[in-house]
This record gives structure tokens, sequence and C-alpha cells, in this order.
């Protein structure tokens, strides 16, 4: 690889136009181009594989938002190249039309209604998919027709088998994000991002702490009071009414302290500590200066008062409208930067800055080296878990991992002295429609991908848009004028400055507790009170109600089992690093 490439990307995986779930928070080759995965086994592997005439239809659930679907099977070029390459027909019908994708899980649960292909998000689906026990073991299908899968992603399945299994510890989920590691020269996904041509009228005032904060997102709201449609702005807003929405309440918090959070909501690894600390239980934990954080956000008026009922949905249309001014993350804004570019105003945009941070360890570049929170699973419906497992393994080849991220040779991006170099047409698109990765299918599937390395074994990027002559032509007006005021030659030189920036959460998202055990009770219900008490925390107007609603709930927390269910995942953590 080149030298100046690796210097640039060492860690870097672009994350644009993902949508998480939260933030504890999206590759493609032509089938004619020269295979880049050696064979795994006698068998060989699956990259570019020969498909039957009459493609096989696979019923599939989690791998797409519903909102992004326009039917039951999708057209879209990486779709319709998809099919060429492995055979394979997918039906998204039990995707289509759900708000919820948790809710719906949990429905076709209870109904034995599941699809051949399930993905879940273990952060809100883990306890009640490992209850159901309705997926097929694996091991000998993968054995026998998952020759990438062991050569590319040997190492997660033995971490999935210890901790994501049964006492057979036999392999029944296959992780999502293997080898990946989430970090960009143009966004940062966990860290404070402000509106830059905000901040840069208010003559760049200090941004130290979090009363810094505040206080800057207070006189942005002066500054533009309402947004183009005439409806009042805030300072920041927060979808408390998702389940998971209470983990981006100390979102890019805990990740400038130096913490990871994964899965269990009262779990943070600490960067400092090398180990698992409260976050919930803990009084003094980051999670309660970020609770009382936004404690203050509402009583001076900076938060919005619809964040108790917010769904992301809705978050993102504000967001996108332009009636917040700071997010705890990049993706949150679902596309903002590149909304305001379409109305015509393209100094309007969000960049991220270091605001009370750890000088030794903060947490943004996130590894997944062992997978993410997508898990898939065949389902024991399926009639047809062969193919099922034929077509996941091509999910693993560098080749069907760049097909959902890139797109097609030809369409989306051309090979140039052997660099894939992502059409004029393609960037000039994307930057004038939010949506247009719609008619694509680029990161459309985004939670379908299961390997994502960092780099092409010939040495590019495997997210072509890292290429440098690609990255040059995409910073938007307001990331040039950023990187030219400090003088960056990337957004995120001021975060790479401190000695260590990246974790793997992967162990740490896997932890799991026996499904039907003492231990998964009192997490549910744990879990269950602090998503509907948090925000009545929040909502208080003085701060001696605030220090009383505050130990009311860590009172009623802790009494229902926090120090015992805590022990059980530190010790379950510390077993797996053994």
């Amino acid at each position: 690889m080149n030298k100046k490439w690796k210097k640039s990307f060492v860690f870097v995986f672009i994350a644009v136009l993902l949508v998480m779930m939260v933030g504890c928070s999206g590759n493609n080759t032509n089938t004619t181009q020269e295979t880049t995965t050696e064979p795994s086994s006698d068998k060989g592997s699956t990259e570019s594989p020969t498909t039957p005439s009459e493609p096989v239809t696979l019923t599939i659930f989690g791998g797409v938002e519903s909102a992004n679907l326009n039917g039951a099977f999708q057209d879209d070029d990486v779709m319709k190249e998809l099919e060429k390459r492995t055979g394979v027909k997918l039906d998204f019908t039990s995707n289509l039309n759900i708000s919820d994708p948790a809710q719906k899980m949990a429905v076709m649960l209870a109904g034995n209604d599941l699809p051949d292909i399930v993905i879940f998000n273990t952060l809100t689906d883990q306890a009640k998919v490992y209850g159901a026990k309705q997926a097929i073991p694996l091991d000998d299908l993968v054995a026998e027709f998952g020759p990438d899968i062991l050569k590319n992603a040997g190492d997660a399945l033995q971490v999935s088998k210890q901790l994501s299994s049964d006492d057979t510890h036999a392999l029944y989920y296959l992780p999502g994000g293997v080898k990946q590691v989430i970090f960009s020269p143009l966004v940062n996904e966990n860290a404070w991002n402000l509106r830059w041509d905000l901040y840069k009228q208010l003559d760049y005032p200090k941004l130290d702490t979090l009363d810094d904060l505040l206080n800057v997102m207070e006189q942005m709201m002066k500054l533009e009071p309402t947004n183009k449609a005439g409806k009042k702005t805030y300072g920041i807003g927060i979808n408390l009414s998702d389940d998971w929405g209470q983990l981006m309440i100390d979102r890019a918090n805990y990740n400038m302290a130096g913490e990871a959070c994964c899965g269990y909501n009262d779990l943070y690894y600490s960067m400092d500590k090398k180990q698992i600390v409260p976050r919930i239980s803990d009084p003094n934990s980051t999670f309660w200066k970020s609770v009382k954080f936004y404690n203050e956000a509402y009583k001076r008026g900076i938060l919005d008062p619809e964040s108790a009922t917010l769904k992301f949905a809705a978050l993102n249309d504000k967001f996108k409208s332009g009636r917040y001014f700071a997010s705890t993350t990049h993706w949150s804004q679902a596309g903002a930067d590149q909304q305001f570019i379409a109305e015509g105003n393209p100094e309007k945009g969000f960049v991220p800055l270091m605001i009370n941070n750890n000088p030794n360890n903060i947490y943004v570049a996130a590894q997944s080296i062992n997978g993410n929170q997508f898990q898939m699973f065949i389902s024991k419906n399926s009639k047809n878990p062969e193919a099922a497992m034929k077509f996941i393994n091509y999910l693993y080849t560098n080749e069907g991992s760049e097909l959902l991220q890139n797109g097609v040779e030809g369409k989306q991006y051309d090979m140039v002295n052997g660099v894939p170099i992502v059409k004029d047409s393609e960037l000039d698109a994307l930057k004038s429609d939010p949506k247009h990765f719609l008619q694509t299918g680029v990161l459309k599937y985004s939670h379908m991908q299961r390997f994502n390395p960092p780099q092409n074994p010939k040495g590019y990027p495997s997210d072509f848009m890292q290429v440098p002559e690609t990255v040059k032509k995409l910073a938007t007006p307001v990331q040039n004028d950023f990187m030219a005021h400090y003088n960056y030659s990337t957004i995120n030189d001021a975060f790479i400055k401190i000695p260590n920036y990246s974790y793997d959460v992967g162990k740490l998202g896997s932890l799991s507790a026996v499904p039907g055990s003492d231990i998964q009770g009192k997490k549910e219900q744990l879990d269950a009170y602090l998503v509907a008490n948090i925000a009545k925390v929040i909502y208080q107007k003085t701060d001696a109600d605030f220090e009383k609603a505050k130990n009311s709930f860590l009172d009623a927390y802790n009494s229902k089992g926090a120090k015992e269910v805590f022990d059980y995942f530190k010790k379950s953590y510390e077993d797996a690093n053994k």
C-alpha cells in the first residue's frame, strides 16, 4: 500500500448514511475483476459464484430500514447485481411498513413467523432472540458451505460460540461488521458535532466543558431562533421514546471520557482502568453527568421539550430541517449536511469538536474486529438453509462486502489504473439528492454486511469513498472551511492526537445472560425501568427536584438487583478475556 495511504487510512472506515441503532451509532467489485481472496477450502471460495438460471428466493428480515423499501423485492443496482452473482432473490416482505424493528421481531418470535434469514440488533433484541431458540445450529453448514466465513471470520465465530451460544457452545449467530473500524477523515460518529456556520459567527468561543457547550448552544439559538419554515429551533434533541434512545444520553460524553458502551445498559469499559465499570448504578458516572447536562439544557430551554416522546425518524427530520444545532453523533443527523447543500445553503453544516475530553484515552475509532451488534441467523422455518448459507458466505467475501458498500463497476465507479474511482456523476448525485442511495442501493443494506475490512488485499480502501482522490472531491464547503481554519488535513486531526483513540467493542457487545435465568430476568427489569423512567429525571425544574428524582431512581434501580447483574457481566467479560 502506498505509504501516504497507509498513514492516512490506518483507522479509516466510513460510516456515512448508516442508520443505527445506536450509538453505542455500512463494500463492491465487478464480477469480472480478479478474485481478491484465495479459496479457503478444497470447495473453493464463492467469490463471483456460478449462479443457477432460476434464482432461489429467500426471505429476510433486518437487512434494510423499512423506510428505504418500495416493495418486497428491490430493483436497485446493488440488489440486481447481488442476485446475479449469488443466484438468490431476496424477499423483504417482513420488513415492510414497520416503525419499530424490535417490536416486529418480538411479534415474529411469538408467532413463530420468522423468515429464512434474520438480522437482529443485540442492543434491543438479544434476550428475546436467544430465549426463543428459533435459530438453527450452523457449525455443519459453515464447514460445508462457508469457506469464506471460516477464512475471514474464524476468530469472530469462536467469540460468538463462547458468548452468544448455549451450554453446547454451538454456532447459532453470525456476527456482522467483522474487521470493521469506523473512522473517517470527513465525519466523526462518536463525538459532539456542532453547526460550524453558527459557531463561526460566534467567533469560535471556547468549548472546554459541557457548561461551555450549553452556553454556545444557547447563543446559537439567539442567532437562528427559527428555521426557514418559521419553526422554533433548539440546541439539541434526543429520541427518548425509542427503547435505545437512552443510549444517546451519554453518547459522545462517554466516548470523550475514554469509555465504551455497548450491549448491557449498566456497563462501561474504562480505557483508563482497563476494566468494566458501572454506567447506571454509579451515581458519579459519565451517564449521570450527562443526565444532569440534559436537565440543565431543559431548564434553559435548550433541549427540545418533545424529546420525551420523540422517535428516531422524527429526530432525523428535525436535524434535516435545521431545528437542532448539536448532535452526539454524525449519523443521527440523517444527512442534514447534504440536505442543506441540496437546498442551496452549502455554508450550513456540522463538524466534530473536542469537548470535555480525556487527555489520554478517548473512544472515537470504533473497532468491531469480532463483530458488531447486528447478528444474523438462519431460522428453523427456513426450507432451504443450504442456499441461505451459500448466500451468507458470499457476504463474508471482499467482493460481496464491497458490492454492498460501493455499488457496481461501470455504474457507480470505474477501475482506473487498478484503483476504484467513484464516478463524478455519482458524487454529484449524492450531493444534490440525499436519497440517491435508494436508487443505487449503495449502503442501503448496511446491516447485511458481515465482513468489513478497512483495506482490500490489493492495497486500496475497501470503502471506495476513502480513496484519496475521492476524499478531496467529497469534502463539503463547511468541512473545507473548518479544516482551513485549524490547518487540519482531515476533520479528525484533533482526535487522533490523543494517545489512544480506538477500542474494539466486539466482546463487550456480545455479553449476555443465560435465557430464562434469574440474572436475565433481573437485567430485563433493570433495562425496562431505565427506559421508562429516565426522562422523568431529566425533566425536573430545579436542582433540588433533580437530586430527589435521581436518588429515587437509583434507589429503585439498585433494589432490582443492579449489583448482582453488574457483577455477573463484569465476570463474564473477564472470563472472555482469559
